[in-house]
């Protein structure tokens, strides 16, 4: 570590002063606070520290695989816990490194104030001792869920974009695969015939004869539950036909009553990365 490490990350103007116009003035006495500070009035007058923190970061980066004991000896040489300025550096090194790392049922876990024990993957720091020898690791299980969760979430806007539901995708406008007793299902929609004039009633109205291939009943008599089940009222579910391994290798699907990949949290199934369905 440079001599001068304390002068790079502190040794920076302060943000923040200045002076600005008071407040208007309470106009019923009785309003006023009870109790005001000297500087409540002016406001924007407090300052702040600006430090720069990315030089230290990168050290302790460069220091992966040394005993924990070395590093922050070597830190507190150059960075004196007796000076108050220098003494906030050494308050920062919770935000890079996790010292407090207990080995429970063959995981890591650590102690994060008021979240109590948490998973090591779960931690905000890219660091952390490893209890078994001292040394300073790099937190990659941590990397590895913050990358699943952009992942997830990316797949989560496409599936929200893209009008899809738990158990339903949208191909087309009249083409739609739905999942039923955990098996999947593509479905031809058609739009619901308009009714037809009575040939004995001229003045009548007989209602369509359609037969729905999902509820099993005529279209007449299921007019809500198309209408939560396809997304829209005016249309029906003209063929039903189960899918193939091909067509579900292609869609990025598979049978079984297992969470959605498309879904938060849940697990995506590995396929073709020519037939995957959303953003890669």
């Amino acid at each position: 570590m440079r001599n001068d490490m304390y002068k790079v990350i502190v040794e920076r103007p302060r943000r923040g002063g200045g002076w600005a116009r008071p407040g208007r003035e309470a106009r019923d006495p009785d309003e006023r606070p009870a109790r005001e500070g000297m500087r409540d009035r002016l406001r924007g007058g407090r300052k702040w520290l600006n430090e720069n923190l990315r030089p230290l970061e990168r050290w302790l980066e460069r220091q992966v695989g040394r005993p924990w004991d070395a590093v922050y000896s070597e830190l507190c040489r150059h960075v004196d816990r007796r000076n108050t300025v220098q003494q906030h550096i050494h308050q920062h090194l919770n935000d890079f490194v996790e010292t407090d790392v207990h080995c429970r049922e063959g995981g890591f876990y650590v102690l994060r104030y008021w979240r109590g024990m948490i998973a090591l993957a779960d931690s905000p720091c890219d660091l952390y001792v490893d209890p078994r020898n001292g040394c300073l690791m790099r937190n990659d299980a941590a990397f590895a869920e913050r990358a699943r969760r952009r992942r997830e979430h990316r797949l989560a806007v496409h599936a929200r974009n893209a009008g899809w539901r738990e158990g339903v995708r949208v191909i087309d406008e009249y083409v739609q695969l739905h999942r039923f007793d955990g098996i999947w299902y593509r479905l031809e929609l058609a739009p619901v015939p308009p009714p037809r004039r009575s040939k004995r009633k001229p003045d009548a109205l007989v209602p369509t004869r359609a037969f729905d291939a999902v509820m099993h009943a005529q279209v007449g008599s299921c007019e809500g539950k198309r209408c939560g089940l396809y997304g829209r009222c005016g249309v029906y579910a003209l063929r039903k036909r189960q899918l193939g391994q091909t067509e579900l290798a292609a869609h990025g699907l598979r049978n079984g009553e297992e969470p959605d990949p498309f879904v938060p949290g849940a697990r995506r199934p590995r396929v073709p990365k020519r037939g995957r369905i959303g953003p890669h």
